[in-house]
């Protein structure tokens, strides 16, 4: 793999964590004028309808398609009740808590691989645990540990099984195809939800439909698409530590549009998170550099 090829793909995976970073207070925003499922519903129609048209002919297996429905489920319970979570909390503690997908990842693993967590894995998980804590403590934010911090507490643990999902189908079947499915496997699953769940509320009104193209094309369609166009220059390890500036691009987003900050106390708490979500990764990111070294 050529530096260069490296580079553009640790460059475009940056662009793509400072969009969905941004994308927080762009959704919170729009939850003015839009019910949240209704919301979801609208924005992944829009992304798979853009999405169909990138999937190669004869790609629709039966076991692509039990793989769409199987990561479908997973991303819309994560979209779900990451959405409905941000109603209730600021789009800062939302983004780090919802990143915390990083560090139950390995955990997961151990249930459906049977692998026992590396010490770093586990370092992960303490750091971010702590983290957690000094977020979301009552003294420190006025807000402690509610519905909205519980809400995306669930919405990180769907994203950590999304992503071993979409490991497992990816490489027994096209990437294009897994990718439309999984995102009009939400648009399905949110329509019932939607429908019997909320009072359907939308306003058309410039800073919603500026949050619906952002999402839909940007976050979700672009994105889908260019991370499967550059995952194969880069690792997935690599990828993921990147990925953990998402909550940073967040947070600045929120203090630049919203005017929201954290306290010194939560912002250690963040900061304990990112550091939990990067020891995550250590020992993935030693046996690929062992794995470069001996080959």
């Amino acid at each position: 793999m050529s530096l260069s090829r490296r580079l553009q793909a640790d460059l475009w995976i940056v662009l793509l964590s400072a969009i969905w970073g941004c994308t927080f207070v762009v959704i919170k925003r729009a939850l003015q004028d839009v019910s949240p499922l209704l919301f979801v519903l609208t924005r992944f129609t829009i992304a798979s309808l853009l999405l169909y048209w990138m999937v190669p002919r004869g790609a629709m297996r039966r076991g692509a398609v039990a793989g769409g429905a199987v990561t479908g489920l997973l991303l819309f319970t994560g979209f779900a009740t990451q959405t409905l979570g941000i109603q209730y909390t600021t789009s800062a503690r939302s983004a780090f808590i919802t990143a915390m997908y990083l560090v139950f990842t390995p955990l997961l693993a151990v249930v459906v691989k049977r692998r026992w967590p590396s010490p770093d894995s586990l370092l992960g998980v303490c750091l971010a645990t702590g983290g957690l804590y000094l977020l979301t403590r009552p003294g420190d934010t006025g807000g402690g540990f509610g519905p909205g911090e519980a809400l995306t507490l669930v919405c990180a643990v769907a994203f950590a099984g999304h992503l071993l999902a979409v490991d497992h189908y990816t490489r027994r079947f096209d990437k294009g195809a897994i990718a439309f499915l999984q995102v009009a496997g939400v648009a399905v699953l949110a329509l019932p939800a939607a429908a019997l769940t909320e009072v359907p509320k939308f306003v058309a009104t410039p800073r919603l439909l500026a949050a619906l193209a952002i999402t839909s094309l940007l976050a979700t369609a672009a994105a889908f698409y260019i991370l499967n166009a550059v995952q194969a220059w880069t690792t997935p390890t690599r990828a993921a530590i990147i990925f953990a500036a998402e909550p940073v691009f967040a947070a600045l987003t929120s203090w630049v549009v919203e005017g929201e900050s954290l306290t010194p106390g939560a912002a250690a708490g963040a900061g304990m998170i990112v550091a939990g979500m990067l020891a995550a990764e250590l020992s993935p990111l030693r046996r690929l550099r062992a794995d470069e070294a001996e080959a």
